[in-house]
């Protein structure tokens, strides 16, 4: 199977470089594909700024109501979380409208952290939300659970912010007993042109040794000398972390710079997918030498977001209403039909191959139930239509969801 898709490969990669000479402009750009940090402004002392949430433009008139009811019921996803509106603005555990939360996992119904811009981080204990977090303005884009702690990654690869985790001559942040690694040895090829590597998310099985994080290359394009756009991280004796580059052996070819997502239900087998159609299967990604073999993903448009239903099988969402479905035994994956072609999906998670949440730009939600994708309604936005960028699911009926300004759960209870 593998030496026959070769051929293929090499036949699709022939035209489509044919084609990509006339539509270059149909992938990671005139798509409306998010690229990191796209959204966000570099202030004058290096920090992050939010972005704008459009939250003083007039609203036109309503022409998807029904998926926007006003009331919340069971079965719709309703305000939740810091944004809740039945808190007070301002008060010392809401957040800010203007706040993106970019990431939310947990390690189960009664324990759920997000994490986004400007350093906000919140913490879910089954009943409540609490505002945590170390004292930074940084964005916040990815989340390790450890059984004695959390780690959070900023948007560049070499700080990182550490809670119940003890590592030597790490700073002490004033509040809530989390602490700063500022500077982890990089390797130098992530470095283009003296700016590194921007970091966008970071997956780890439980039990895994090394944390799977993606980066996306300050320039664009990509280039054979230099790294994919993925590394790893593990924490060492006697000191805080070590990185190393993720590329032991590839199946060529693996030349893809931006990277978005990865993720796998054990230490050993993950997926990555990133910028133009980029898709990986990972083999042995906790040893020491993991194997990387390319994905044909059948479209050139960006890829935002991978979960893994099992070793061998996974789901893929981006730009253009894409969703790829892929399996070990196949390196060309399944196109989904029948999904909204204006529908720039963000990013994916289920619990089940017929329980998947898809989540995206404009407020689009959609579920998988095993059979067909429908469109799940959003209760109490009124006039908005925040862009959704992270969702996670620990259980059937149990979905949180994150965007621009919001948490949603569904029936409004986790």
């Amino acid at each position: 199977m593998k030496r026959s898709f070769m051929l293929v490969f090499t036949v699709l990669t022939g035209v489509g470089q044919a084609l990509a000479l006339l539509g270059a402009c149909a992938s990671d750009v005139s798509n409306g594909a998010p690229q990191p940090g796209a959204s966000e402004v570099a202030t004058t002392d290096g920090q992050v700024s939010e972005p704008d949430s459009g939250l003083d433009v007039e609203a036109g008139p309503c022409v998807d109501c029904e998926y926007f009811p006003e009331t919340c019921s069971p079965d719709v996803l309703c305000l939740d979380g810091p944004f809740d509106p039945s808190r007070v603005q301002g008060d010392a555990e809401t957040f800010d409208l203007r706040t993106q939360i970019n990431v939310i996992v947990g390690r189960g119904t009664n324990d759920v952290w997000a994490a986004g811009t400007v350093g906000a981080l919140a913490h879910f204990d089954g009943s409540s939300w609490t505002k945590s977090g170390p004292d930074t303005q940084e964005s916040l884009r990815g989340l390790r659970l450890f059984d004695d702690g959390e780690l959070a990654f900023g948007s560049q690869m070499h700080r990182v912010f550490l809670h119940g985790l003890d590592l030597p001559d790490a700073g002490t942040s004033p509040d809530g007993g989390w602490t700063t690694v500022e500077e982890i040895p990089t390797p130098s090829s992530y470095t283009m042109f003296g700016r590194l590597y921007a970091f966008t998310s970071a997956w780890a099985a439980p039990g895994a040794q090394w944390t799977w994080c993606t980066l996306s290359s300050p320039h664009n394009g990509s280039s054979p000398r230099r790294p994919t756009g993925l590394w790893r991280m593990r924490r060492v004796p006697d000191a805080a972390f070590e990185i190393k580059p993720a590329l032991a052996t590839c199946a060529y070819p693996c030349s893809s710079e931006r990277m978005a997502s990865v993720h796998g239900v054990s230490p050993d087998v993950l997926w990555a997918v990133g910028s133009q159609g980029a898709a990986f299967l990972i083999e042995g990604a906790d040893g020491d030498t993991p194997h990387l073999e390319a994905l044909n993903s059948l479209t050139w448009n960006q890829l935002n977001g991978v979960w893994a239903a099992s070793e061998s099988e996974a789901w893929a969402v981006g730009a253009g209403g894409t969703i790829r479905h892929y399996t070990k035994d196949s390196l060309s994956a399944e196109i989904v039909p029948d999904v909204p072609p204006n529908a720039n999906l963000r990013a994916v998670w289920g619990t089940s191959p017929s329980d998947i949440w898809a989540v995206g730009e404009g407020s689009i939600v959609l579920h998988y139930d095993g059979k067909s994708w429908s469109r799940v309604k959003i209760a109490g936005l009124g006039g908005r239509r925040p862009d959704l960028t992270t969702v996670w699911t620990p259980s059937p009926n149990h979905v949180w969801i994150g965007g621009q300004g919001v948490i949603l759960s569904l029936g409004g209870r986790p």
